[in-house]
């Protein structure tokens, strides 16, 4: 067994090394003291938490507790049976607070002593009471009744001069719903409370029984964004369970692609925080730099959004001499563009004094949420699992992944740029190495049943899907953790004592998905 867990080796019914992954068998009453061993004394992140039916197996519900231990590449699941309840993690690890909230909704498993109950996903107003929808027995052709069935209880702050702003769910333009109830006393903001999940689409339910391929069909729709890192998720816990080693050159390609997805969205994001404070000529800029990339996009892989790229095995696509040319060139373009916005935002006081200060979250919010991606490393929290749990090529590869302590909207910016850095050296270095080679393999003969974690480093944090297949090849669970799940929690904490007028800036400097969380 390994040393690490020494502490709480007499409360381990059983032990599974998988590659980097470890299940630890624990009995229930067990889960609170091994978890808090892990989160607290190992410095562990808690990645995700998935629920499984698993009664049609004669067995109860499964709960998997996944912890990322970043100091080596293992990630401990703590796994336990479940007949109804459970004691909660949330008073001692408040990142569990979501997750049993939405198991609760989706499952009906009771988290005992849980500090914030109220459903998450399901909304009383929306939806009757005892309506689980991941149970294997929920009839997926039922529609409820539309009416209103409760009332969804907001916290209140009280005292003289508090007033409320509501804003959302409907927003101007094409913006996806989100609530945001802001409490103040005049323009300083006392309290924010988000309320999200308006677009629960099923993709979790409508992945089960769907084949592998059906699946990989899904994925790269979750978030419109980020179809590339989802995929790869999706392609790494398909290829474990199947023991597939794909190419290496479709290795390095998915890196390429991965690599220009985060460009993309780094760009972008930097585009939209020079709009928010009305500095028009960056962001002018920098949007004209967005589309040169998906231009790009278009021409390396048919999609400006990357899609339909990827397969299980390898990759759809290839690169000839006259698409790497035209990549070296798109990207020396980009090089110079991202540098020049740089230096003006360092020389500009007026840029720098909107930017400073605001939208601060601490160190310690962050690790207790285990929040990841820009937004840990901006607030000085280690977080990049394309070093920390390398996978494909990566591991061949200098990240720098820079570290910034003020947590503030420009630690974020500058988080963003110098990512940006790391993506042209990273792919620069891939199409300097790319191998000959074929692009991808068949299947023939692979073992078909099992699960597994797979997981990718997309541009707001790491991406987690956990995969479970039948003996069928069919698919039993798939469960999808998009950065946002975490990190949009961050953003009741940055506004506090800003005034209203900065929120629009702090959002976009954290600029979380709606539909990475509305699953």
């Amino acid at each position: 067994m390994n040393l690490l867990l020494k502490p709480v080796e007499s409360y381990i019914k059983y032990y599974i090394k998988n590659r980097n992954e470890i299940t630890l068998g624990i009995s229930k009453e067990d889960v609170k003291l091994v978890s808090n061993y892990l989160f607290k004394d190992l410095d562990c992140d808690l990645a995700t938490i998935v629920a499984m039916d698993d009664r049609h197996h004669g067995l109860d519900f499964t709960i998997k507790y996944v912890f990322s231990y970043k100091k080596e590449d293992y990630f401990f699941i703590v796994e336990t049976m479940v007949n109804s309840k459970i004691e909660s993690l949330t008073p001692d690890i408040p990142a569990a607070n979501w997750f049993e909230r939405e198991i609760h909704d989706l499952f009906g498993i009771e988290f005992i002593n849980h500090e914030d109950p109220r459903p998450l996903v399901l909304y009383p107003e929306n939806f009757p009471q005892n309506l689980y929808p991941l149970r294997k027995d929920y009839k997926f052709n039922y529609r409820p009744e539309f009416k209103t069935y409760g009332k969804y209880e907001y916290k209140d702050v009280e005292g003289d001069g508090v007033f409320n702003i509501l804003v959302g769910p409907i927003h101007a333009g094409i913006i996806e719903p989100g609530h945001f109830r802001f409490s103040l006393a005049g323009e300083y903001i006392l309290q924010l409370e988000i309320r999200h999940f308006w677009n629960h689409r099923g993709i979790e339910k409508l992945a089960e029984g769907k084949d592998i391929w059906e699946g990989l069909s899904i994925v790269d729709k979750i978030s419109g964004d980020h179809s590339i890192a989802h995929t790869i998720a999706y392609l790494e816990a398909v290829e474990k369970i199947l023991e597939l080693d794909i190419p290496l050159k479709a290795k390095y390609i998915r890196v390429i692609l991965a690599e220009l997805e985060r460009l993309m969205c780094n760009i972008n994001d930097i585009g939209g925080l020079f709009q928010d404070i009305a500095y028009s000529f960056g962001s002018q800029g920098m949007f004209i730099l967005k589309e040169d990339i998906m231009r790009l996009n278009k021409l390396l892989t048919g999609s400006r959004f990357l899609r339909n790229s990827l397969t299980i095995g390898g990759t759809n696509i290839d690169f000839d001499d006259e698409k790497i040319s035209t990549l070296i060139s798109t990207l020396s373009k980009i090089k110079d563009g991202c540098r020049f916005f740089k230096d003006i935002i360092a020389s500009s006081a007026s840029i720098l004094d909107r930017f400073e200060t605001a939208g601060k979250i601490k160190y310690e919010t962050i690790k207790k949420l285990s929040c990841t991606g820009y937004i840990a490393r901006a607030s000085g929290r280690k977080s990049d699992s394309r070093k920390e749990h390398p996978y494909l090529t990566y591991k061949d590869v200098r990240i720098s992944s820079q570290i910034f302590e003020d947590g503030d909207c420009l630690a974020r910016l500058n988080v963003r740029f110098s990512d940006i850095e790391d993506s042209l050296y990273i792919i620069d270095k891939m199409l300097t190495e790319l191998p000959s080679g074929d692009t991808k393999i068949g299947l023939g003969h692979a073992k078909k049943g099992g699960s597994s974690l797979g997981y990718c480093e997309g541009q707001r944090g790491t991406i987690y899907h956990f995969l479970k297949i039948d003996n069928y090849g069919k698919i039993d669970r798939l469960r999808i953790t998009d950065p946002s799940y975490n990190n949009w929690q961050t953003i009741q904490f940055a506004v506090l004592g800003d005034i209203i007028a900065d929120f629009p800036l702090i959002n976009k400097s954290l600029n979380l998905s709606y539909a990475g969380t509305s699953l």
